[in-house]
């Protein structure tokens, strides 16, 4: 036996040798097949030596079967017995554990098929459950946000001065006004609105969008209470702010900052520009009129409160009474003369302060209309109450640090060419009209009695000194 497993060797040591041989490339199959049968022999050699051959299939109830014959392979004397393993049927024995080893491996792969298909099939149910939780929850997020599909029902909540977004969410969701507080919490913050919540009872229902409810809690209560107010011709932006502030409309600050935006809902607006230079850019279209506002009872006790959309729903009260009150027939005026909307609003404010009556009104815009046409004599308009605008109006709102010269002097008829950067206050319709319809002069020049504020208009310098020294002005003729 022992020569038939060396011979073989040998065989397989041949073959060994023709697979590592380059040119023998037509036998490569058959010396892969070789290499397995020579580790197979290898392992039987091990076995026969032992009188064991490993099993290794599991299914077998025995780890090694017997090789056959091999437990009387030999005599006593070492001489082969008379049942010694032929080569045949170690060739057998070889050729069944081959198969044997195929089988293994087909159920192994088998296995492995299964496992992958039960993997796929888990995985398919997962990702399917998470969807329809995720559209589940999305849908009834939709619901909740919009109020959309809910039975109607009202409820009352009470909001301490302390109370929470997480707080005022929940005791919503209880009142069963909301369905999904996390939501309603997560949409406060998204957009920062979660600490505006106003100390108060409100009422509120389940139709009501989180916009709506959010809205409502955010709302100081008017009462339904009004007041009316007079907004008088030459009155400025911050004399006016300050009026609204005194009768509860709103605070003058937010009044004051509402008029530095220059909006686009109405067509006058629209006419407008939105120049840096000037201070307020709505200063000139708060127009003088009555009007009525609600009043905020809790502005008495509370002068921090936001009342920033309390000024603009007042300011959006004004402005539509501006544009309906500046028909087609004065932008139409204002075309043939060849002004801007802020032109003509500019000149009409520095006339509402610098005359007392409609008539000096047209001659002081008619001392504009002139220098302005001899641009080269007289650059300036020269007007003082520019200059006061910007000392009284301007600067005391403003720290030393945010003096802008720029400004200032774009204000200054005695250093800006021609007309202004903007109105310095807000005129009347006589005003507008006195500029837009100012009689054809030859004055240059105006003064005015501080005492009686008589006017004196002059054509010439020498005039214009004269007048000066009638109303005590001394100190204003040049040298």
């Amino acid at each position: 036996m022992t020569d038939v497993l060396i011979s073989s060797l040998q065989k397989n040591g041949k073959d060994k040798n023709m697979e590592n041989n380059p040119m023998d490339l037509t036998h490569k199959d058959e010396n892969t097949e070789s290499t397995e049968e020579r580790t197979i022999m290898m392992d039987s050699i091990k076995a026969l030596h032992t009188g064991e051959v490993r099993n290794e299939d599991s299914s077998y109830d025995g780890g090694y079967e017997s090789v056959p014959g091999s437990e009387e392979s030999l005599s006593d004397s070492g001489e082969p017995a008379e049942d010694e393993v032929t080569e045949e049927e170690y060739q057998e024995y070889l050729a069944r554990k081959k198969e044997r080893n195929k089988k293994i491996k087909a159920k192994n792969r088998h296995r492995r098929t299964m496992s992958h298909i039960l993997t796929g099939v888990l995985l398919s149910i997962f990702i399917i459950s998470v969807s329809a939780f995720l559209a589940t929850y999305i849908v009834k997020s939709a619901l909740d946000f919009t109020g959309i599909g809910k039975t109607y029902c009202q409820a009352e909540i009470h909001i301490n001065e302390d109370s929470t977004t997480d707080e005022i969410a929940q005791n919503l969701a209880n009142l069963g006004i909301i369905n999904m507080p996390d939501v309603f919490k997560l949409y406060t913050k998204m957009f920062g609105k979660g600490d505006k919540f106003i100390k108060g009872t409100f009422t509120v229902d389940t139709t009501m969008s989180y916009s709506s409810l959010i809205s409502t809690l955010q709302t100081v209560s008017t009462v339904n209470r009004t007041v009316s107010i007079q907004i008088t011709e030459g009155m400025t932006v911050d004399e006016i702010a300050q009026m609204m502030e005194d009768n509860l409309v709103c605070r003058a600050e937010d009044f004051m900052e509402q008029c530095k935006t220059l909006g686009d809902t109405y067509k006058f607006q629209k006419r407008l520009e939105d120049e840096k230079l000037k201070y307020y850019q709505m200063e000139g279209y708060i127009f003088p009129d009555t009007y009525e506002f609600y009043v905020i009872p809790a502005l008495e006790d509370n002068k921090e409160l936001d009342t920033s959309d309390y000024a603009a729903d007042a300011l959006d009260i004004i402005y539509q009474n501006f544009n309906n009150k500046i028909t087609a027939r004065y932008y139409n005026r204002m075309t043939e003369l060849g002004l801007t909307l802020d032109e003509t609003i500019t000149l009409a404010s520095i006339a509402q302060r610098e005359a007392d009556t409609t008539a000096n009104m047209g001659n002081v815009a008619s001392v504009f209309f002139n220098r302005m046409a001899d641009e080269e004599s007289f650059p300036h308009l020269e007007s003082d109450v520019t200059v006061h605008y910007v000392d009284e109006h301007i600067k005391p709102h403003l720290t030393t640090d945010q003096f802008d010269q720029k400004m200032f002097d774009a204000y200054n008829t005695y250093k800006c060419v021609g007309i202004p950067v903007g109105p310095i206050c807000n005129p009347g319709l006589d005003a507008i009209k006195a500029v837009l319809y100012a009689p054809e002069t030859n004055y240059y020049y105006f003064c005015a009695d501080p005492e009686t504020t008589d006017m004196y208009f002059a054509e010439t310098i020498a005039e214009h000194e004269e007048n000066l020294r009638k109303c005590g002005l001394d100190h204003a003729i040049a040298d």
